[in-house]
């Protein structure tokens, strides 16, 4: 079902509130302490919407449909005639701006960088680390400053994800209305808001990392299932991102096909992405079942993989050489053999030229529908996030934000620190004299009203 409005029977839809205070973050001084926020009461609407399995099942009917190349052209020639040739149809969208030295591979930053503007960057470039846990190499001290509706450029940790950008961070996979995130709800349970579904009555060291995504083939990495239930499992973004980015760059975008405003706004429809990934990535198994495989965004063999994205930044110079880091997290060696730290507290790329360049594909995801939609609808659909429906009411109120809980780190006032060992969850102080927030986004209740999709079954089992 496309529409925003229906959603699976084991799912939880909060409506947000309005009621928005402002927020003020020093980032250069690495200090975001935000000891004076204050939040407005909550108004909590939980509605349970039942979705047949049918229905679900008629999200993906549609998946073997072939997408036809727009720009073929048949060439004829004669035995003894000069070889004539026809002019290709012009493709109406624009192309995306392409990295010649990344294997010619879309420069998401740019892509990026127009539906989210970011701050001014600080004269030398992002704050860098002399090595994982270290101190600010010289020259690159100055953390930039914000600034008003933009979004910030030094990008090193999750936790300010879902909430007012002045804080740091980016919308969330619930903010975006990713479709395959299957979310774990607001319940005060560890991995909250996250894929992992930790049950509601975990010890709070479980190791959030292990506990289960939703949808995921069962002892197989880097494959998720297709059910009558939910349609395709839990899949990362860049599996989508490069399925969209491949028909466009094909010019088999279909306007009235992927697009539907008054349900969807300015996201393509979900049974449009159920096509367009089950036709790049669904393959059969050995049960006759579909399935949808994947490779890592990462080049393999020196070449892009199918999926690659180059914005993850994995394994950059040679930090990682112990087997610290966590995909695109870089622990320390100490966190990494606590054994129960879940690798996304750790930071991003932090150290040499790339640090703080890291960029979710979620993000780039929704920066890519909206260069579409735009171009679709352009007097509907804003080339910027914040100003499009998708972005509507985005950060308005802390307290019913999708920010995921996070963990006691070695220090509270700084965004390039590691995990605090012994692993303590959830952070204490959290936004109250520190930067990273804890329980106390919950005011006191025991539901956080963040407005999205959310799975009850496996937490609750």
């Amino acid at each position: 079902n496309d529409s925003t409005a229906a959603k699976p029977s084991s799912q939880i839809v909060a409506q947000p509130t309005t009621d928005h205070k402002q927020k003020q973050c020093n980032l250069q001084s690495n200090n975001c302490r935000h000891r004076n926020m204050r939040f407005s009461s909550l108004t909590l609407l939980v509605l349970v919407v039942a979705v047949s399995a049918s229905s679900a099942k008629g999200t993906i009917d549609d998946s073997s449909k072939k997408y036809a190349d727009a720009e073929g052209v048949d060439r004829h020639l004669g035995k003894n005639k000069k070889k004539k040739k026809k002019k290709k149809s012009k493709c109406e969208f624009k192309p995306l701006p392409i990295k010649k030295s990344d294997f010619r591979e879309p420069r998401w930053e740019r892509i990026i960088a127009k539906a989210f503007p970011p701050w001014e960057l600080p004269e030398n470039g992002c704050p860098r680390l002399t090595e994982l846990g270290g101190e600010l190499e010289e020259g690159y001290e100055t953390f930039p400053t914000p600034e008003e509706g933009k979004f910030n450029p030094c990008y090193y940790t999750k936790a300010f994800a879902g909430l007012d950008p002045e804080f740091g961070g980016y919308p969330t996979p619930i903010d975006t209305h990713y479709p395959y995130e299957f979310a774990a709800p607001f319940l005060k349970q560890p991995g909250d808001g996250s894929v992992h579904h930790c049950a509601i009555d975990a010890d709070n060291s479980v190791d959030i990392g292990g506990c289960p995504k939703l949808g995921q083939c069962p002892g197989e990495k880097d494959c998720a299932v297709v059910t009558d239930e939910y349609g395709i499992g839990h899949i990362p973004p860049f599996v989508p991102l490069a399925a969209i980015k491949n028909a466009y760059n094909s010019c088999d975008v279909k306007c009235d096909e992927w697009f539907d405003y008054d349900t969807n706004g300015c996201n393509i429809k979900k049974s449009a992405l159920d096509a367009l990934v089950l036709d790049e990535f669904g393959v059969e198994a050995e049960d006759g079942k579909m399935v949808v495989k994947f490779q890592p965004p990462i080049l393999l063999d020196g070449k892009p993989s199918s999926t690659y994205y180059r914005l993850e930044y994995i394994g950059e110079g040679n930090v990682c050489d112990a087997g610290n880091c966590r995909g695109p997290h870089y622990c320390s060696e100490e966190v990494a053999n606590a054994g129960n730290i879940w690798g996304d507290f750790c930071p991003y790329v932090e150290t040499g030229k790339n640090s703080g360049q890291y960029r979710h594909p979620h993000i780039a995801l929704a920066a890519l529908e909206l260069w579409i939609a735009n171009q679709c609808m352009p007097k509907k659909c804003p080339t910027k996030w914040l100003d499009s429906p998708n972005g509507q009411n985005y950060g308005e109120d802390a307290t019913k934000s999708t920010s995921i809980t996070w963990a006691e780190m070695e220090d509270n006032d700084d965004p390039m620190s590691q995990p605090k060992v012994s692993y303590i969850w959830p952070n204490a102080v959290g936004l109250d004299g520190g930067i990273f927030p804890g329980h106390k986004l919950y005011n006191g209740k025991m539901v956080k009203p963040a407005p999205g999709t959310y799975v009850t079954e496996v937490v609750a089992n």
